[in-house]
């Protein structure tokens, strides 16, 4: 495989044609992208900064290297490599970045040795993904991450065709935004201190925004609120002793979630879809509680988790009535919600075959292939609960592994998730390398391109030339 190759691109890309031509990298001299791909101009002048490349940004489609915009989906990309330059196209500001990628990862392997003469070879590329949705769970709660983490998080994510990232804001251990609504929330959490600001939250999402990453932000309720439930345990089943559980059968409890979410919206105002949890609650203090047990007989339900499920199809059309995209975690209580409600499995492998048939958009998150937290050798903390998971499993991963017929209309994409109950701000970049990799090419690249082996050539080849540490920001 030739260092200047096309061929070490990674993910890799839909097609790949090389012409048998050559282009200079000597003639690298200027750069220009579309008005609405402005986004771009800062990774490519860091680009050519690293590389030591006197290239000049131009205001032209004359320039050596040119992203313009044509007509093409969500993401996809195209790139001719000839003789006379190197011209990108693409439909939407994640198309032009990813291009730009694309440019970078050949330019790194074209310079290795610093040779003069070096040159990239020509070819026609072109590239488009295979979920449209390709996603990373951040959990801020357990441990907090300064602004300036979560933003080189996102740089990181963008570099692996990552075009959304789901934000873990609150959760049993901390509350880690400024809310008006629940005013008496500090920054203190119980394993780390730390609370993002109105202004933090805007730059975060800008920043994201000219990355070409769509911000999911996510309170989890009516479970994992111990935190709120401190300060305001009037909304408990139980205000001597709040537990982690929002009381589901008080009427001001669903009041005072609507002005929480209602403010969510208002600080993320661009994000299409908003999470609200809905997993792991114990029906524990449910049982207990009068008001809890006296809602159930009044709606005529069974059990806690018919009630559980009217208070999170009642929340789930606050959000649609907003006009955003209310998504929940999956749960193992069998119970349905709208089909305009996207799912976000985890359980196991089997959960999207008994989500399909109601209609609902997954999400495809399961926790043996995509749970980052999860120790990739075991010389590394770890819970018992958790699986060891390889580089390679990460690979592995398919969401189509089990009946491809009746999912794949319903499974819109996949999220890794990293939960930070045992890692610490400064663990954070050591458990996204080296699997990050692993699953930008599961995530964006046709099953029929991948391969364990080719992975592997390709991603040593990028590594020896540099590029894995530009990637971290080294």
């Amino acid at each position: 495989m030739a260092a200047n190759s096309a061929d070490i691109l990674l993910p890799i890309p839909a097609k790949v044609s090389l012409s048998g031509t050559f282009f200079p990298v000597a003639s690298l001299r200027s750069f220009a992208v579309d008005k609405e791909f402005t986004g771009v101009i800062a990774e490519l002048q860091n680009l050519f900064h690293t590389l030591a490349l006197d290239v000049k940004k131009a205001d032209d489609d004359h320039a050596d290297f040119t992203i313009t915009k044509t007509a093409l989906p969500a993401g996809a990309w195209k790139m001719t490599v000839s003789p006379e330059g190197v011209k990108a196209s693409a439909g939407d500001i994640t198309g032009a970045t990813y291009a730009a990628n694309a440019l970078a990862q050949m330019l790194f392997a074209a310079t290795i040795t610093g040779d003069p003469q070096a040159g990239l070879d020509g070819a026609e590329i072109e590239d488009h993904p295979r979920f449209t949705l390709r996603s990373f769970h951040l959990d801020c709660a357990r441990h907090f991450q300064s602004k300036d983490v979560v933003k080189k998080f996102l740089r990181i994510l963008s570099l692996c065709r990552i075009n959304y990232f789901h934000w873990h804001l609150v959760d049993s251990q901390g509350w880690r935004y400024q809310s008006r609504v629940a005013g008496k929330l500090s920054a203190t959490g119980v394993s780390s201190y730390g609370q993002y600001s109105r202004e933090d939250l805007s730059e975060i999402t800008n920043f994201a925004h000219d990355l070409g990453i769509t911000v999911i932000p996510e309170v989890d309720v009516p479970g994992h609120s111990a935190m709120l439930l401190k300060h305001y345990p009037q909304f408990s089943c139980d205000p001597q002793n709040p537990g982690e559980e929002f009381c589901i059968g008080k009427p001001e409890t669903m009041t005072f979630l609507k002005e929480i979410f209602a403010e969510l919206m208002e600080l993320f105002p661009d994000s299409p879809c908003i999470h609200i949890g809905g997993d792991e609650a114990l029906t524990t203090h449910w049982e207990k509680c009068p008001v809890c047990q006296q809602a159930m007989a009044d709606k005529g339900l069974k059990n806690m988790r018919d009630l559980e499920n009217k208070f999170m199809v009642e929340l789930s059309r606050f959000i649609v009535s907003q006009g955003r995209t209310p998504i929940i975690w999956g749960t193992s209580s069998g119970q349905t919600y709208p089909p305009d409600t996207m799912i976000q499995c985890w359980l196991d492998i089997r959960e999207p075959l008994k989500i399909a048939p109601h209609g609902n958009k997954i999400i495809y998150s399961v926790h043996s292939s995509l749970y980052f937290d999860y120790p990739a050798n075991l010389d590394e903390p770890w819970e018992s609960w958790m699986f060891e998971l390889s580089e390679k499993g990460v690979y592995m991963t398919d969401p189509y592994i089990i009946w491809p017929e009746k999912v794949k209309d319903v499974i819109i994409g996949t999220e890794a998730c990293l939960w930070t109950e045992t890692i610490p701000q400064h663990r954070i970049f050591a458990k996204l390398f080296p699997r990050i990799f692993a699953y930008s090419e599961c995530a964006w690249s046709l099953p029929e391109r991948k391969s364990w082996h080719s992975f592997n050539q390709r991603k040593s080849l990028l590594e020896a030339a540099g590029y894995i540490d530009y990637v971290k920001g080294l």
